[in-house]
């Protein structure tokens, strides 16, 4: 089966988990085209497959819009698609409204699967480095993930179409209160765009934070330039080798939660799964 897999990846949790399930997938014998979303990669997707994976983080409780416009560019065709998320605390109804977008472009949803991860938000601009706060949060994470992808991917041979997808309990307490502190703080963080900065004191000009955004957001012109087309994925703040990059005084001397440390955190557990 020729299996088109798209995920979009910011700090590296997505990625993390794309990696598992496509070698499970390469396992079975399906043939699998990896190919992680941006701004240059979807102009040129094509719509030769039997199925669609798309796997992405979720962003103040929704899908990266880049995710949407993937929906947009392929022709469903009546074809069946698999849709697994990462999440920190909780993950609004990111699910109901890919779920929809998917149906009318003529997708079939027949897998879903939402993952808990250390949230990568919340750690970059609140838990402080090697503190209690980081033990503790970095360990807040689905457990048995290969058992629960497996079962996820199990889902594909069953092509059971999931026809309806209902709000989530707390979609009023989320509406009535959350979003309107969030709009009060920091206008719905969208004054989180405009505070990204470089320290070129620190910056050894590798290019990896502009090689890595997937929405060409950033710059090089003498110095690290960053627009407003960010969707705060933070794979820049992430993933930086000298941590030259911060949101303003929000993220200096807190957590960076690079793709390296993703691996060292979920080494153990996948080494459990892996001997039992």
């Amino acid at each position: 089966m020729k299996i088109q897999w798209l995920y979009y990846s910011g700090a590296g949790n997505t990625k993390f988990i794309a990696s598992i399930i496509e070698k499970s997938l390469i396992v079975k014998n399906h043939c699998v085209k990896s190919i992680r979303i941006t701004e240059n990669s979807i102009n040129l997707l094509e719509n030769d497959f039997d199925i669609l994976y798309l796997g992405f983080p979720i962003i103040f409780r929704d899908a990266p819009k880049l995710v949407y416009k993937v929906l947009e560019i392929l022709s469903g065709n009546n074809r069946p698609i698999m849709v697994f998320f990462t999440k920190g605390l909780y993950s609004g109804n990111a699910f109901k409204y890919i779920h929809k977008k998917a149906v009318e472009n003529n997708f079939v949803p027949i897998g879903f699967i939402d993952l808990l991860m250390p949230g990568t938000d919340l750690l970059t601009s609140a838990v402080k480095e090697k503190s209690f706060y980081e033990k503790l949060f970095t360990k807040i994470y689905s457990r048995n993930i290969r058992e629960k992808t497996n079962k996820f991917i199990e889902k594909m041979d069953k092509n059971i179409p999931i026809k309806k997808v209902f709000a989530k309990w707390y979609t009023i307490f989320d509406n009535l209160i959350v979003k309107k502190i969030e709009i009060k703080v920091d206008n719905d963080h969208k004054d989180w765009i405009k505070k990204f900065a470089v320290d070129m004191g620190k910056c050894s000009q590798c290019m990896k934070c502009i090689k890595g955004c997937p929405r060409n957001n950033i710059k090089f012109e003498n110095r690290i330039l960053f627009g407003m087309d960010c969707d705060v994925c933070l794979f820049c703040i992430s993933n930086c080798p000298n941590y030259a990059i911060n949101i303003s005084h929000n993220t200096v001397g807190k957590i960076k939660y690079s793709e390296e440390k993703i691996k060292s955190i979920f080494k153990k557990e996948l080494e459990k799964q892996n001997s039992t």
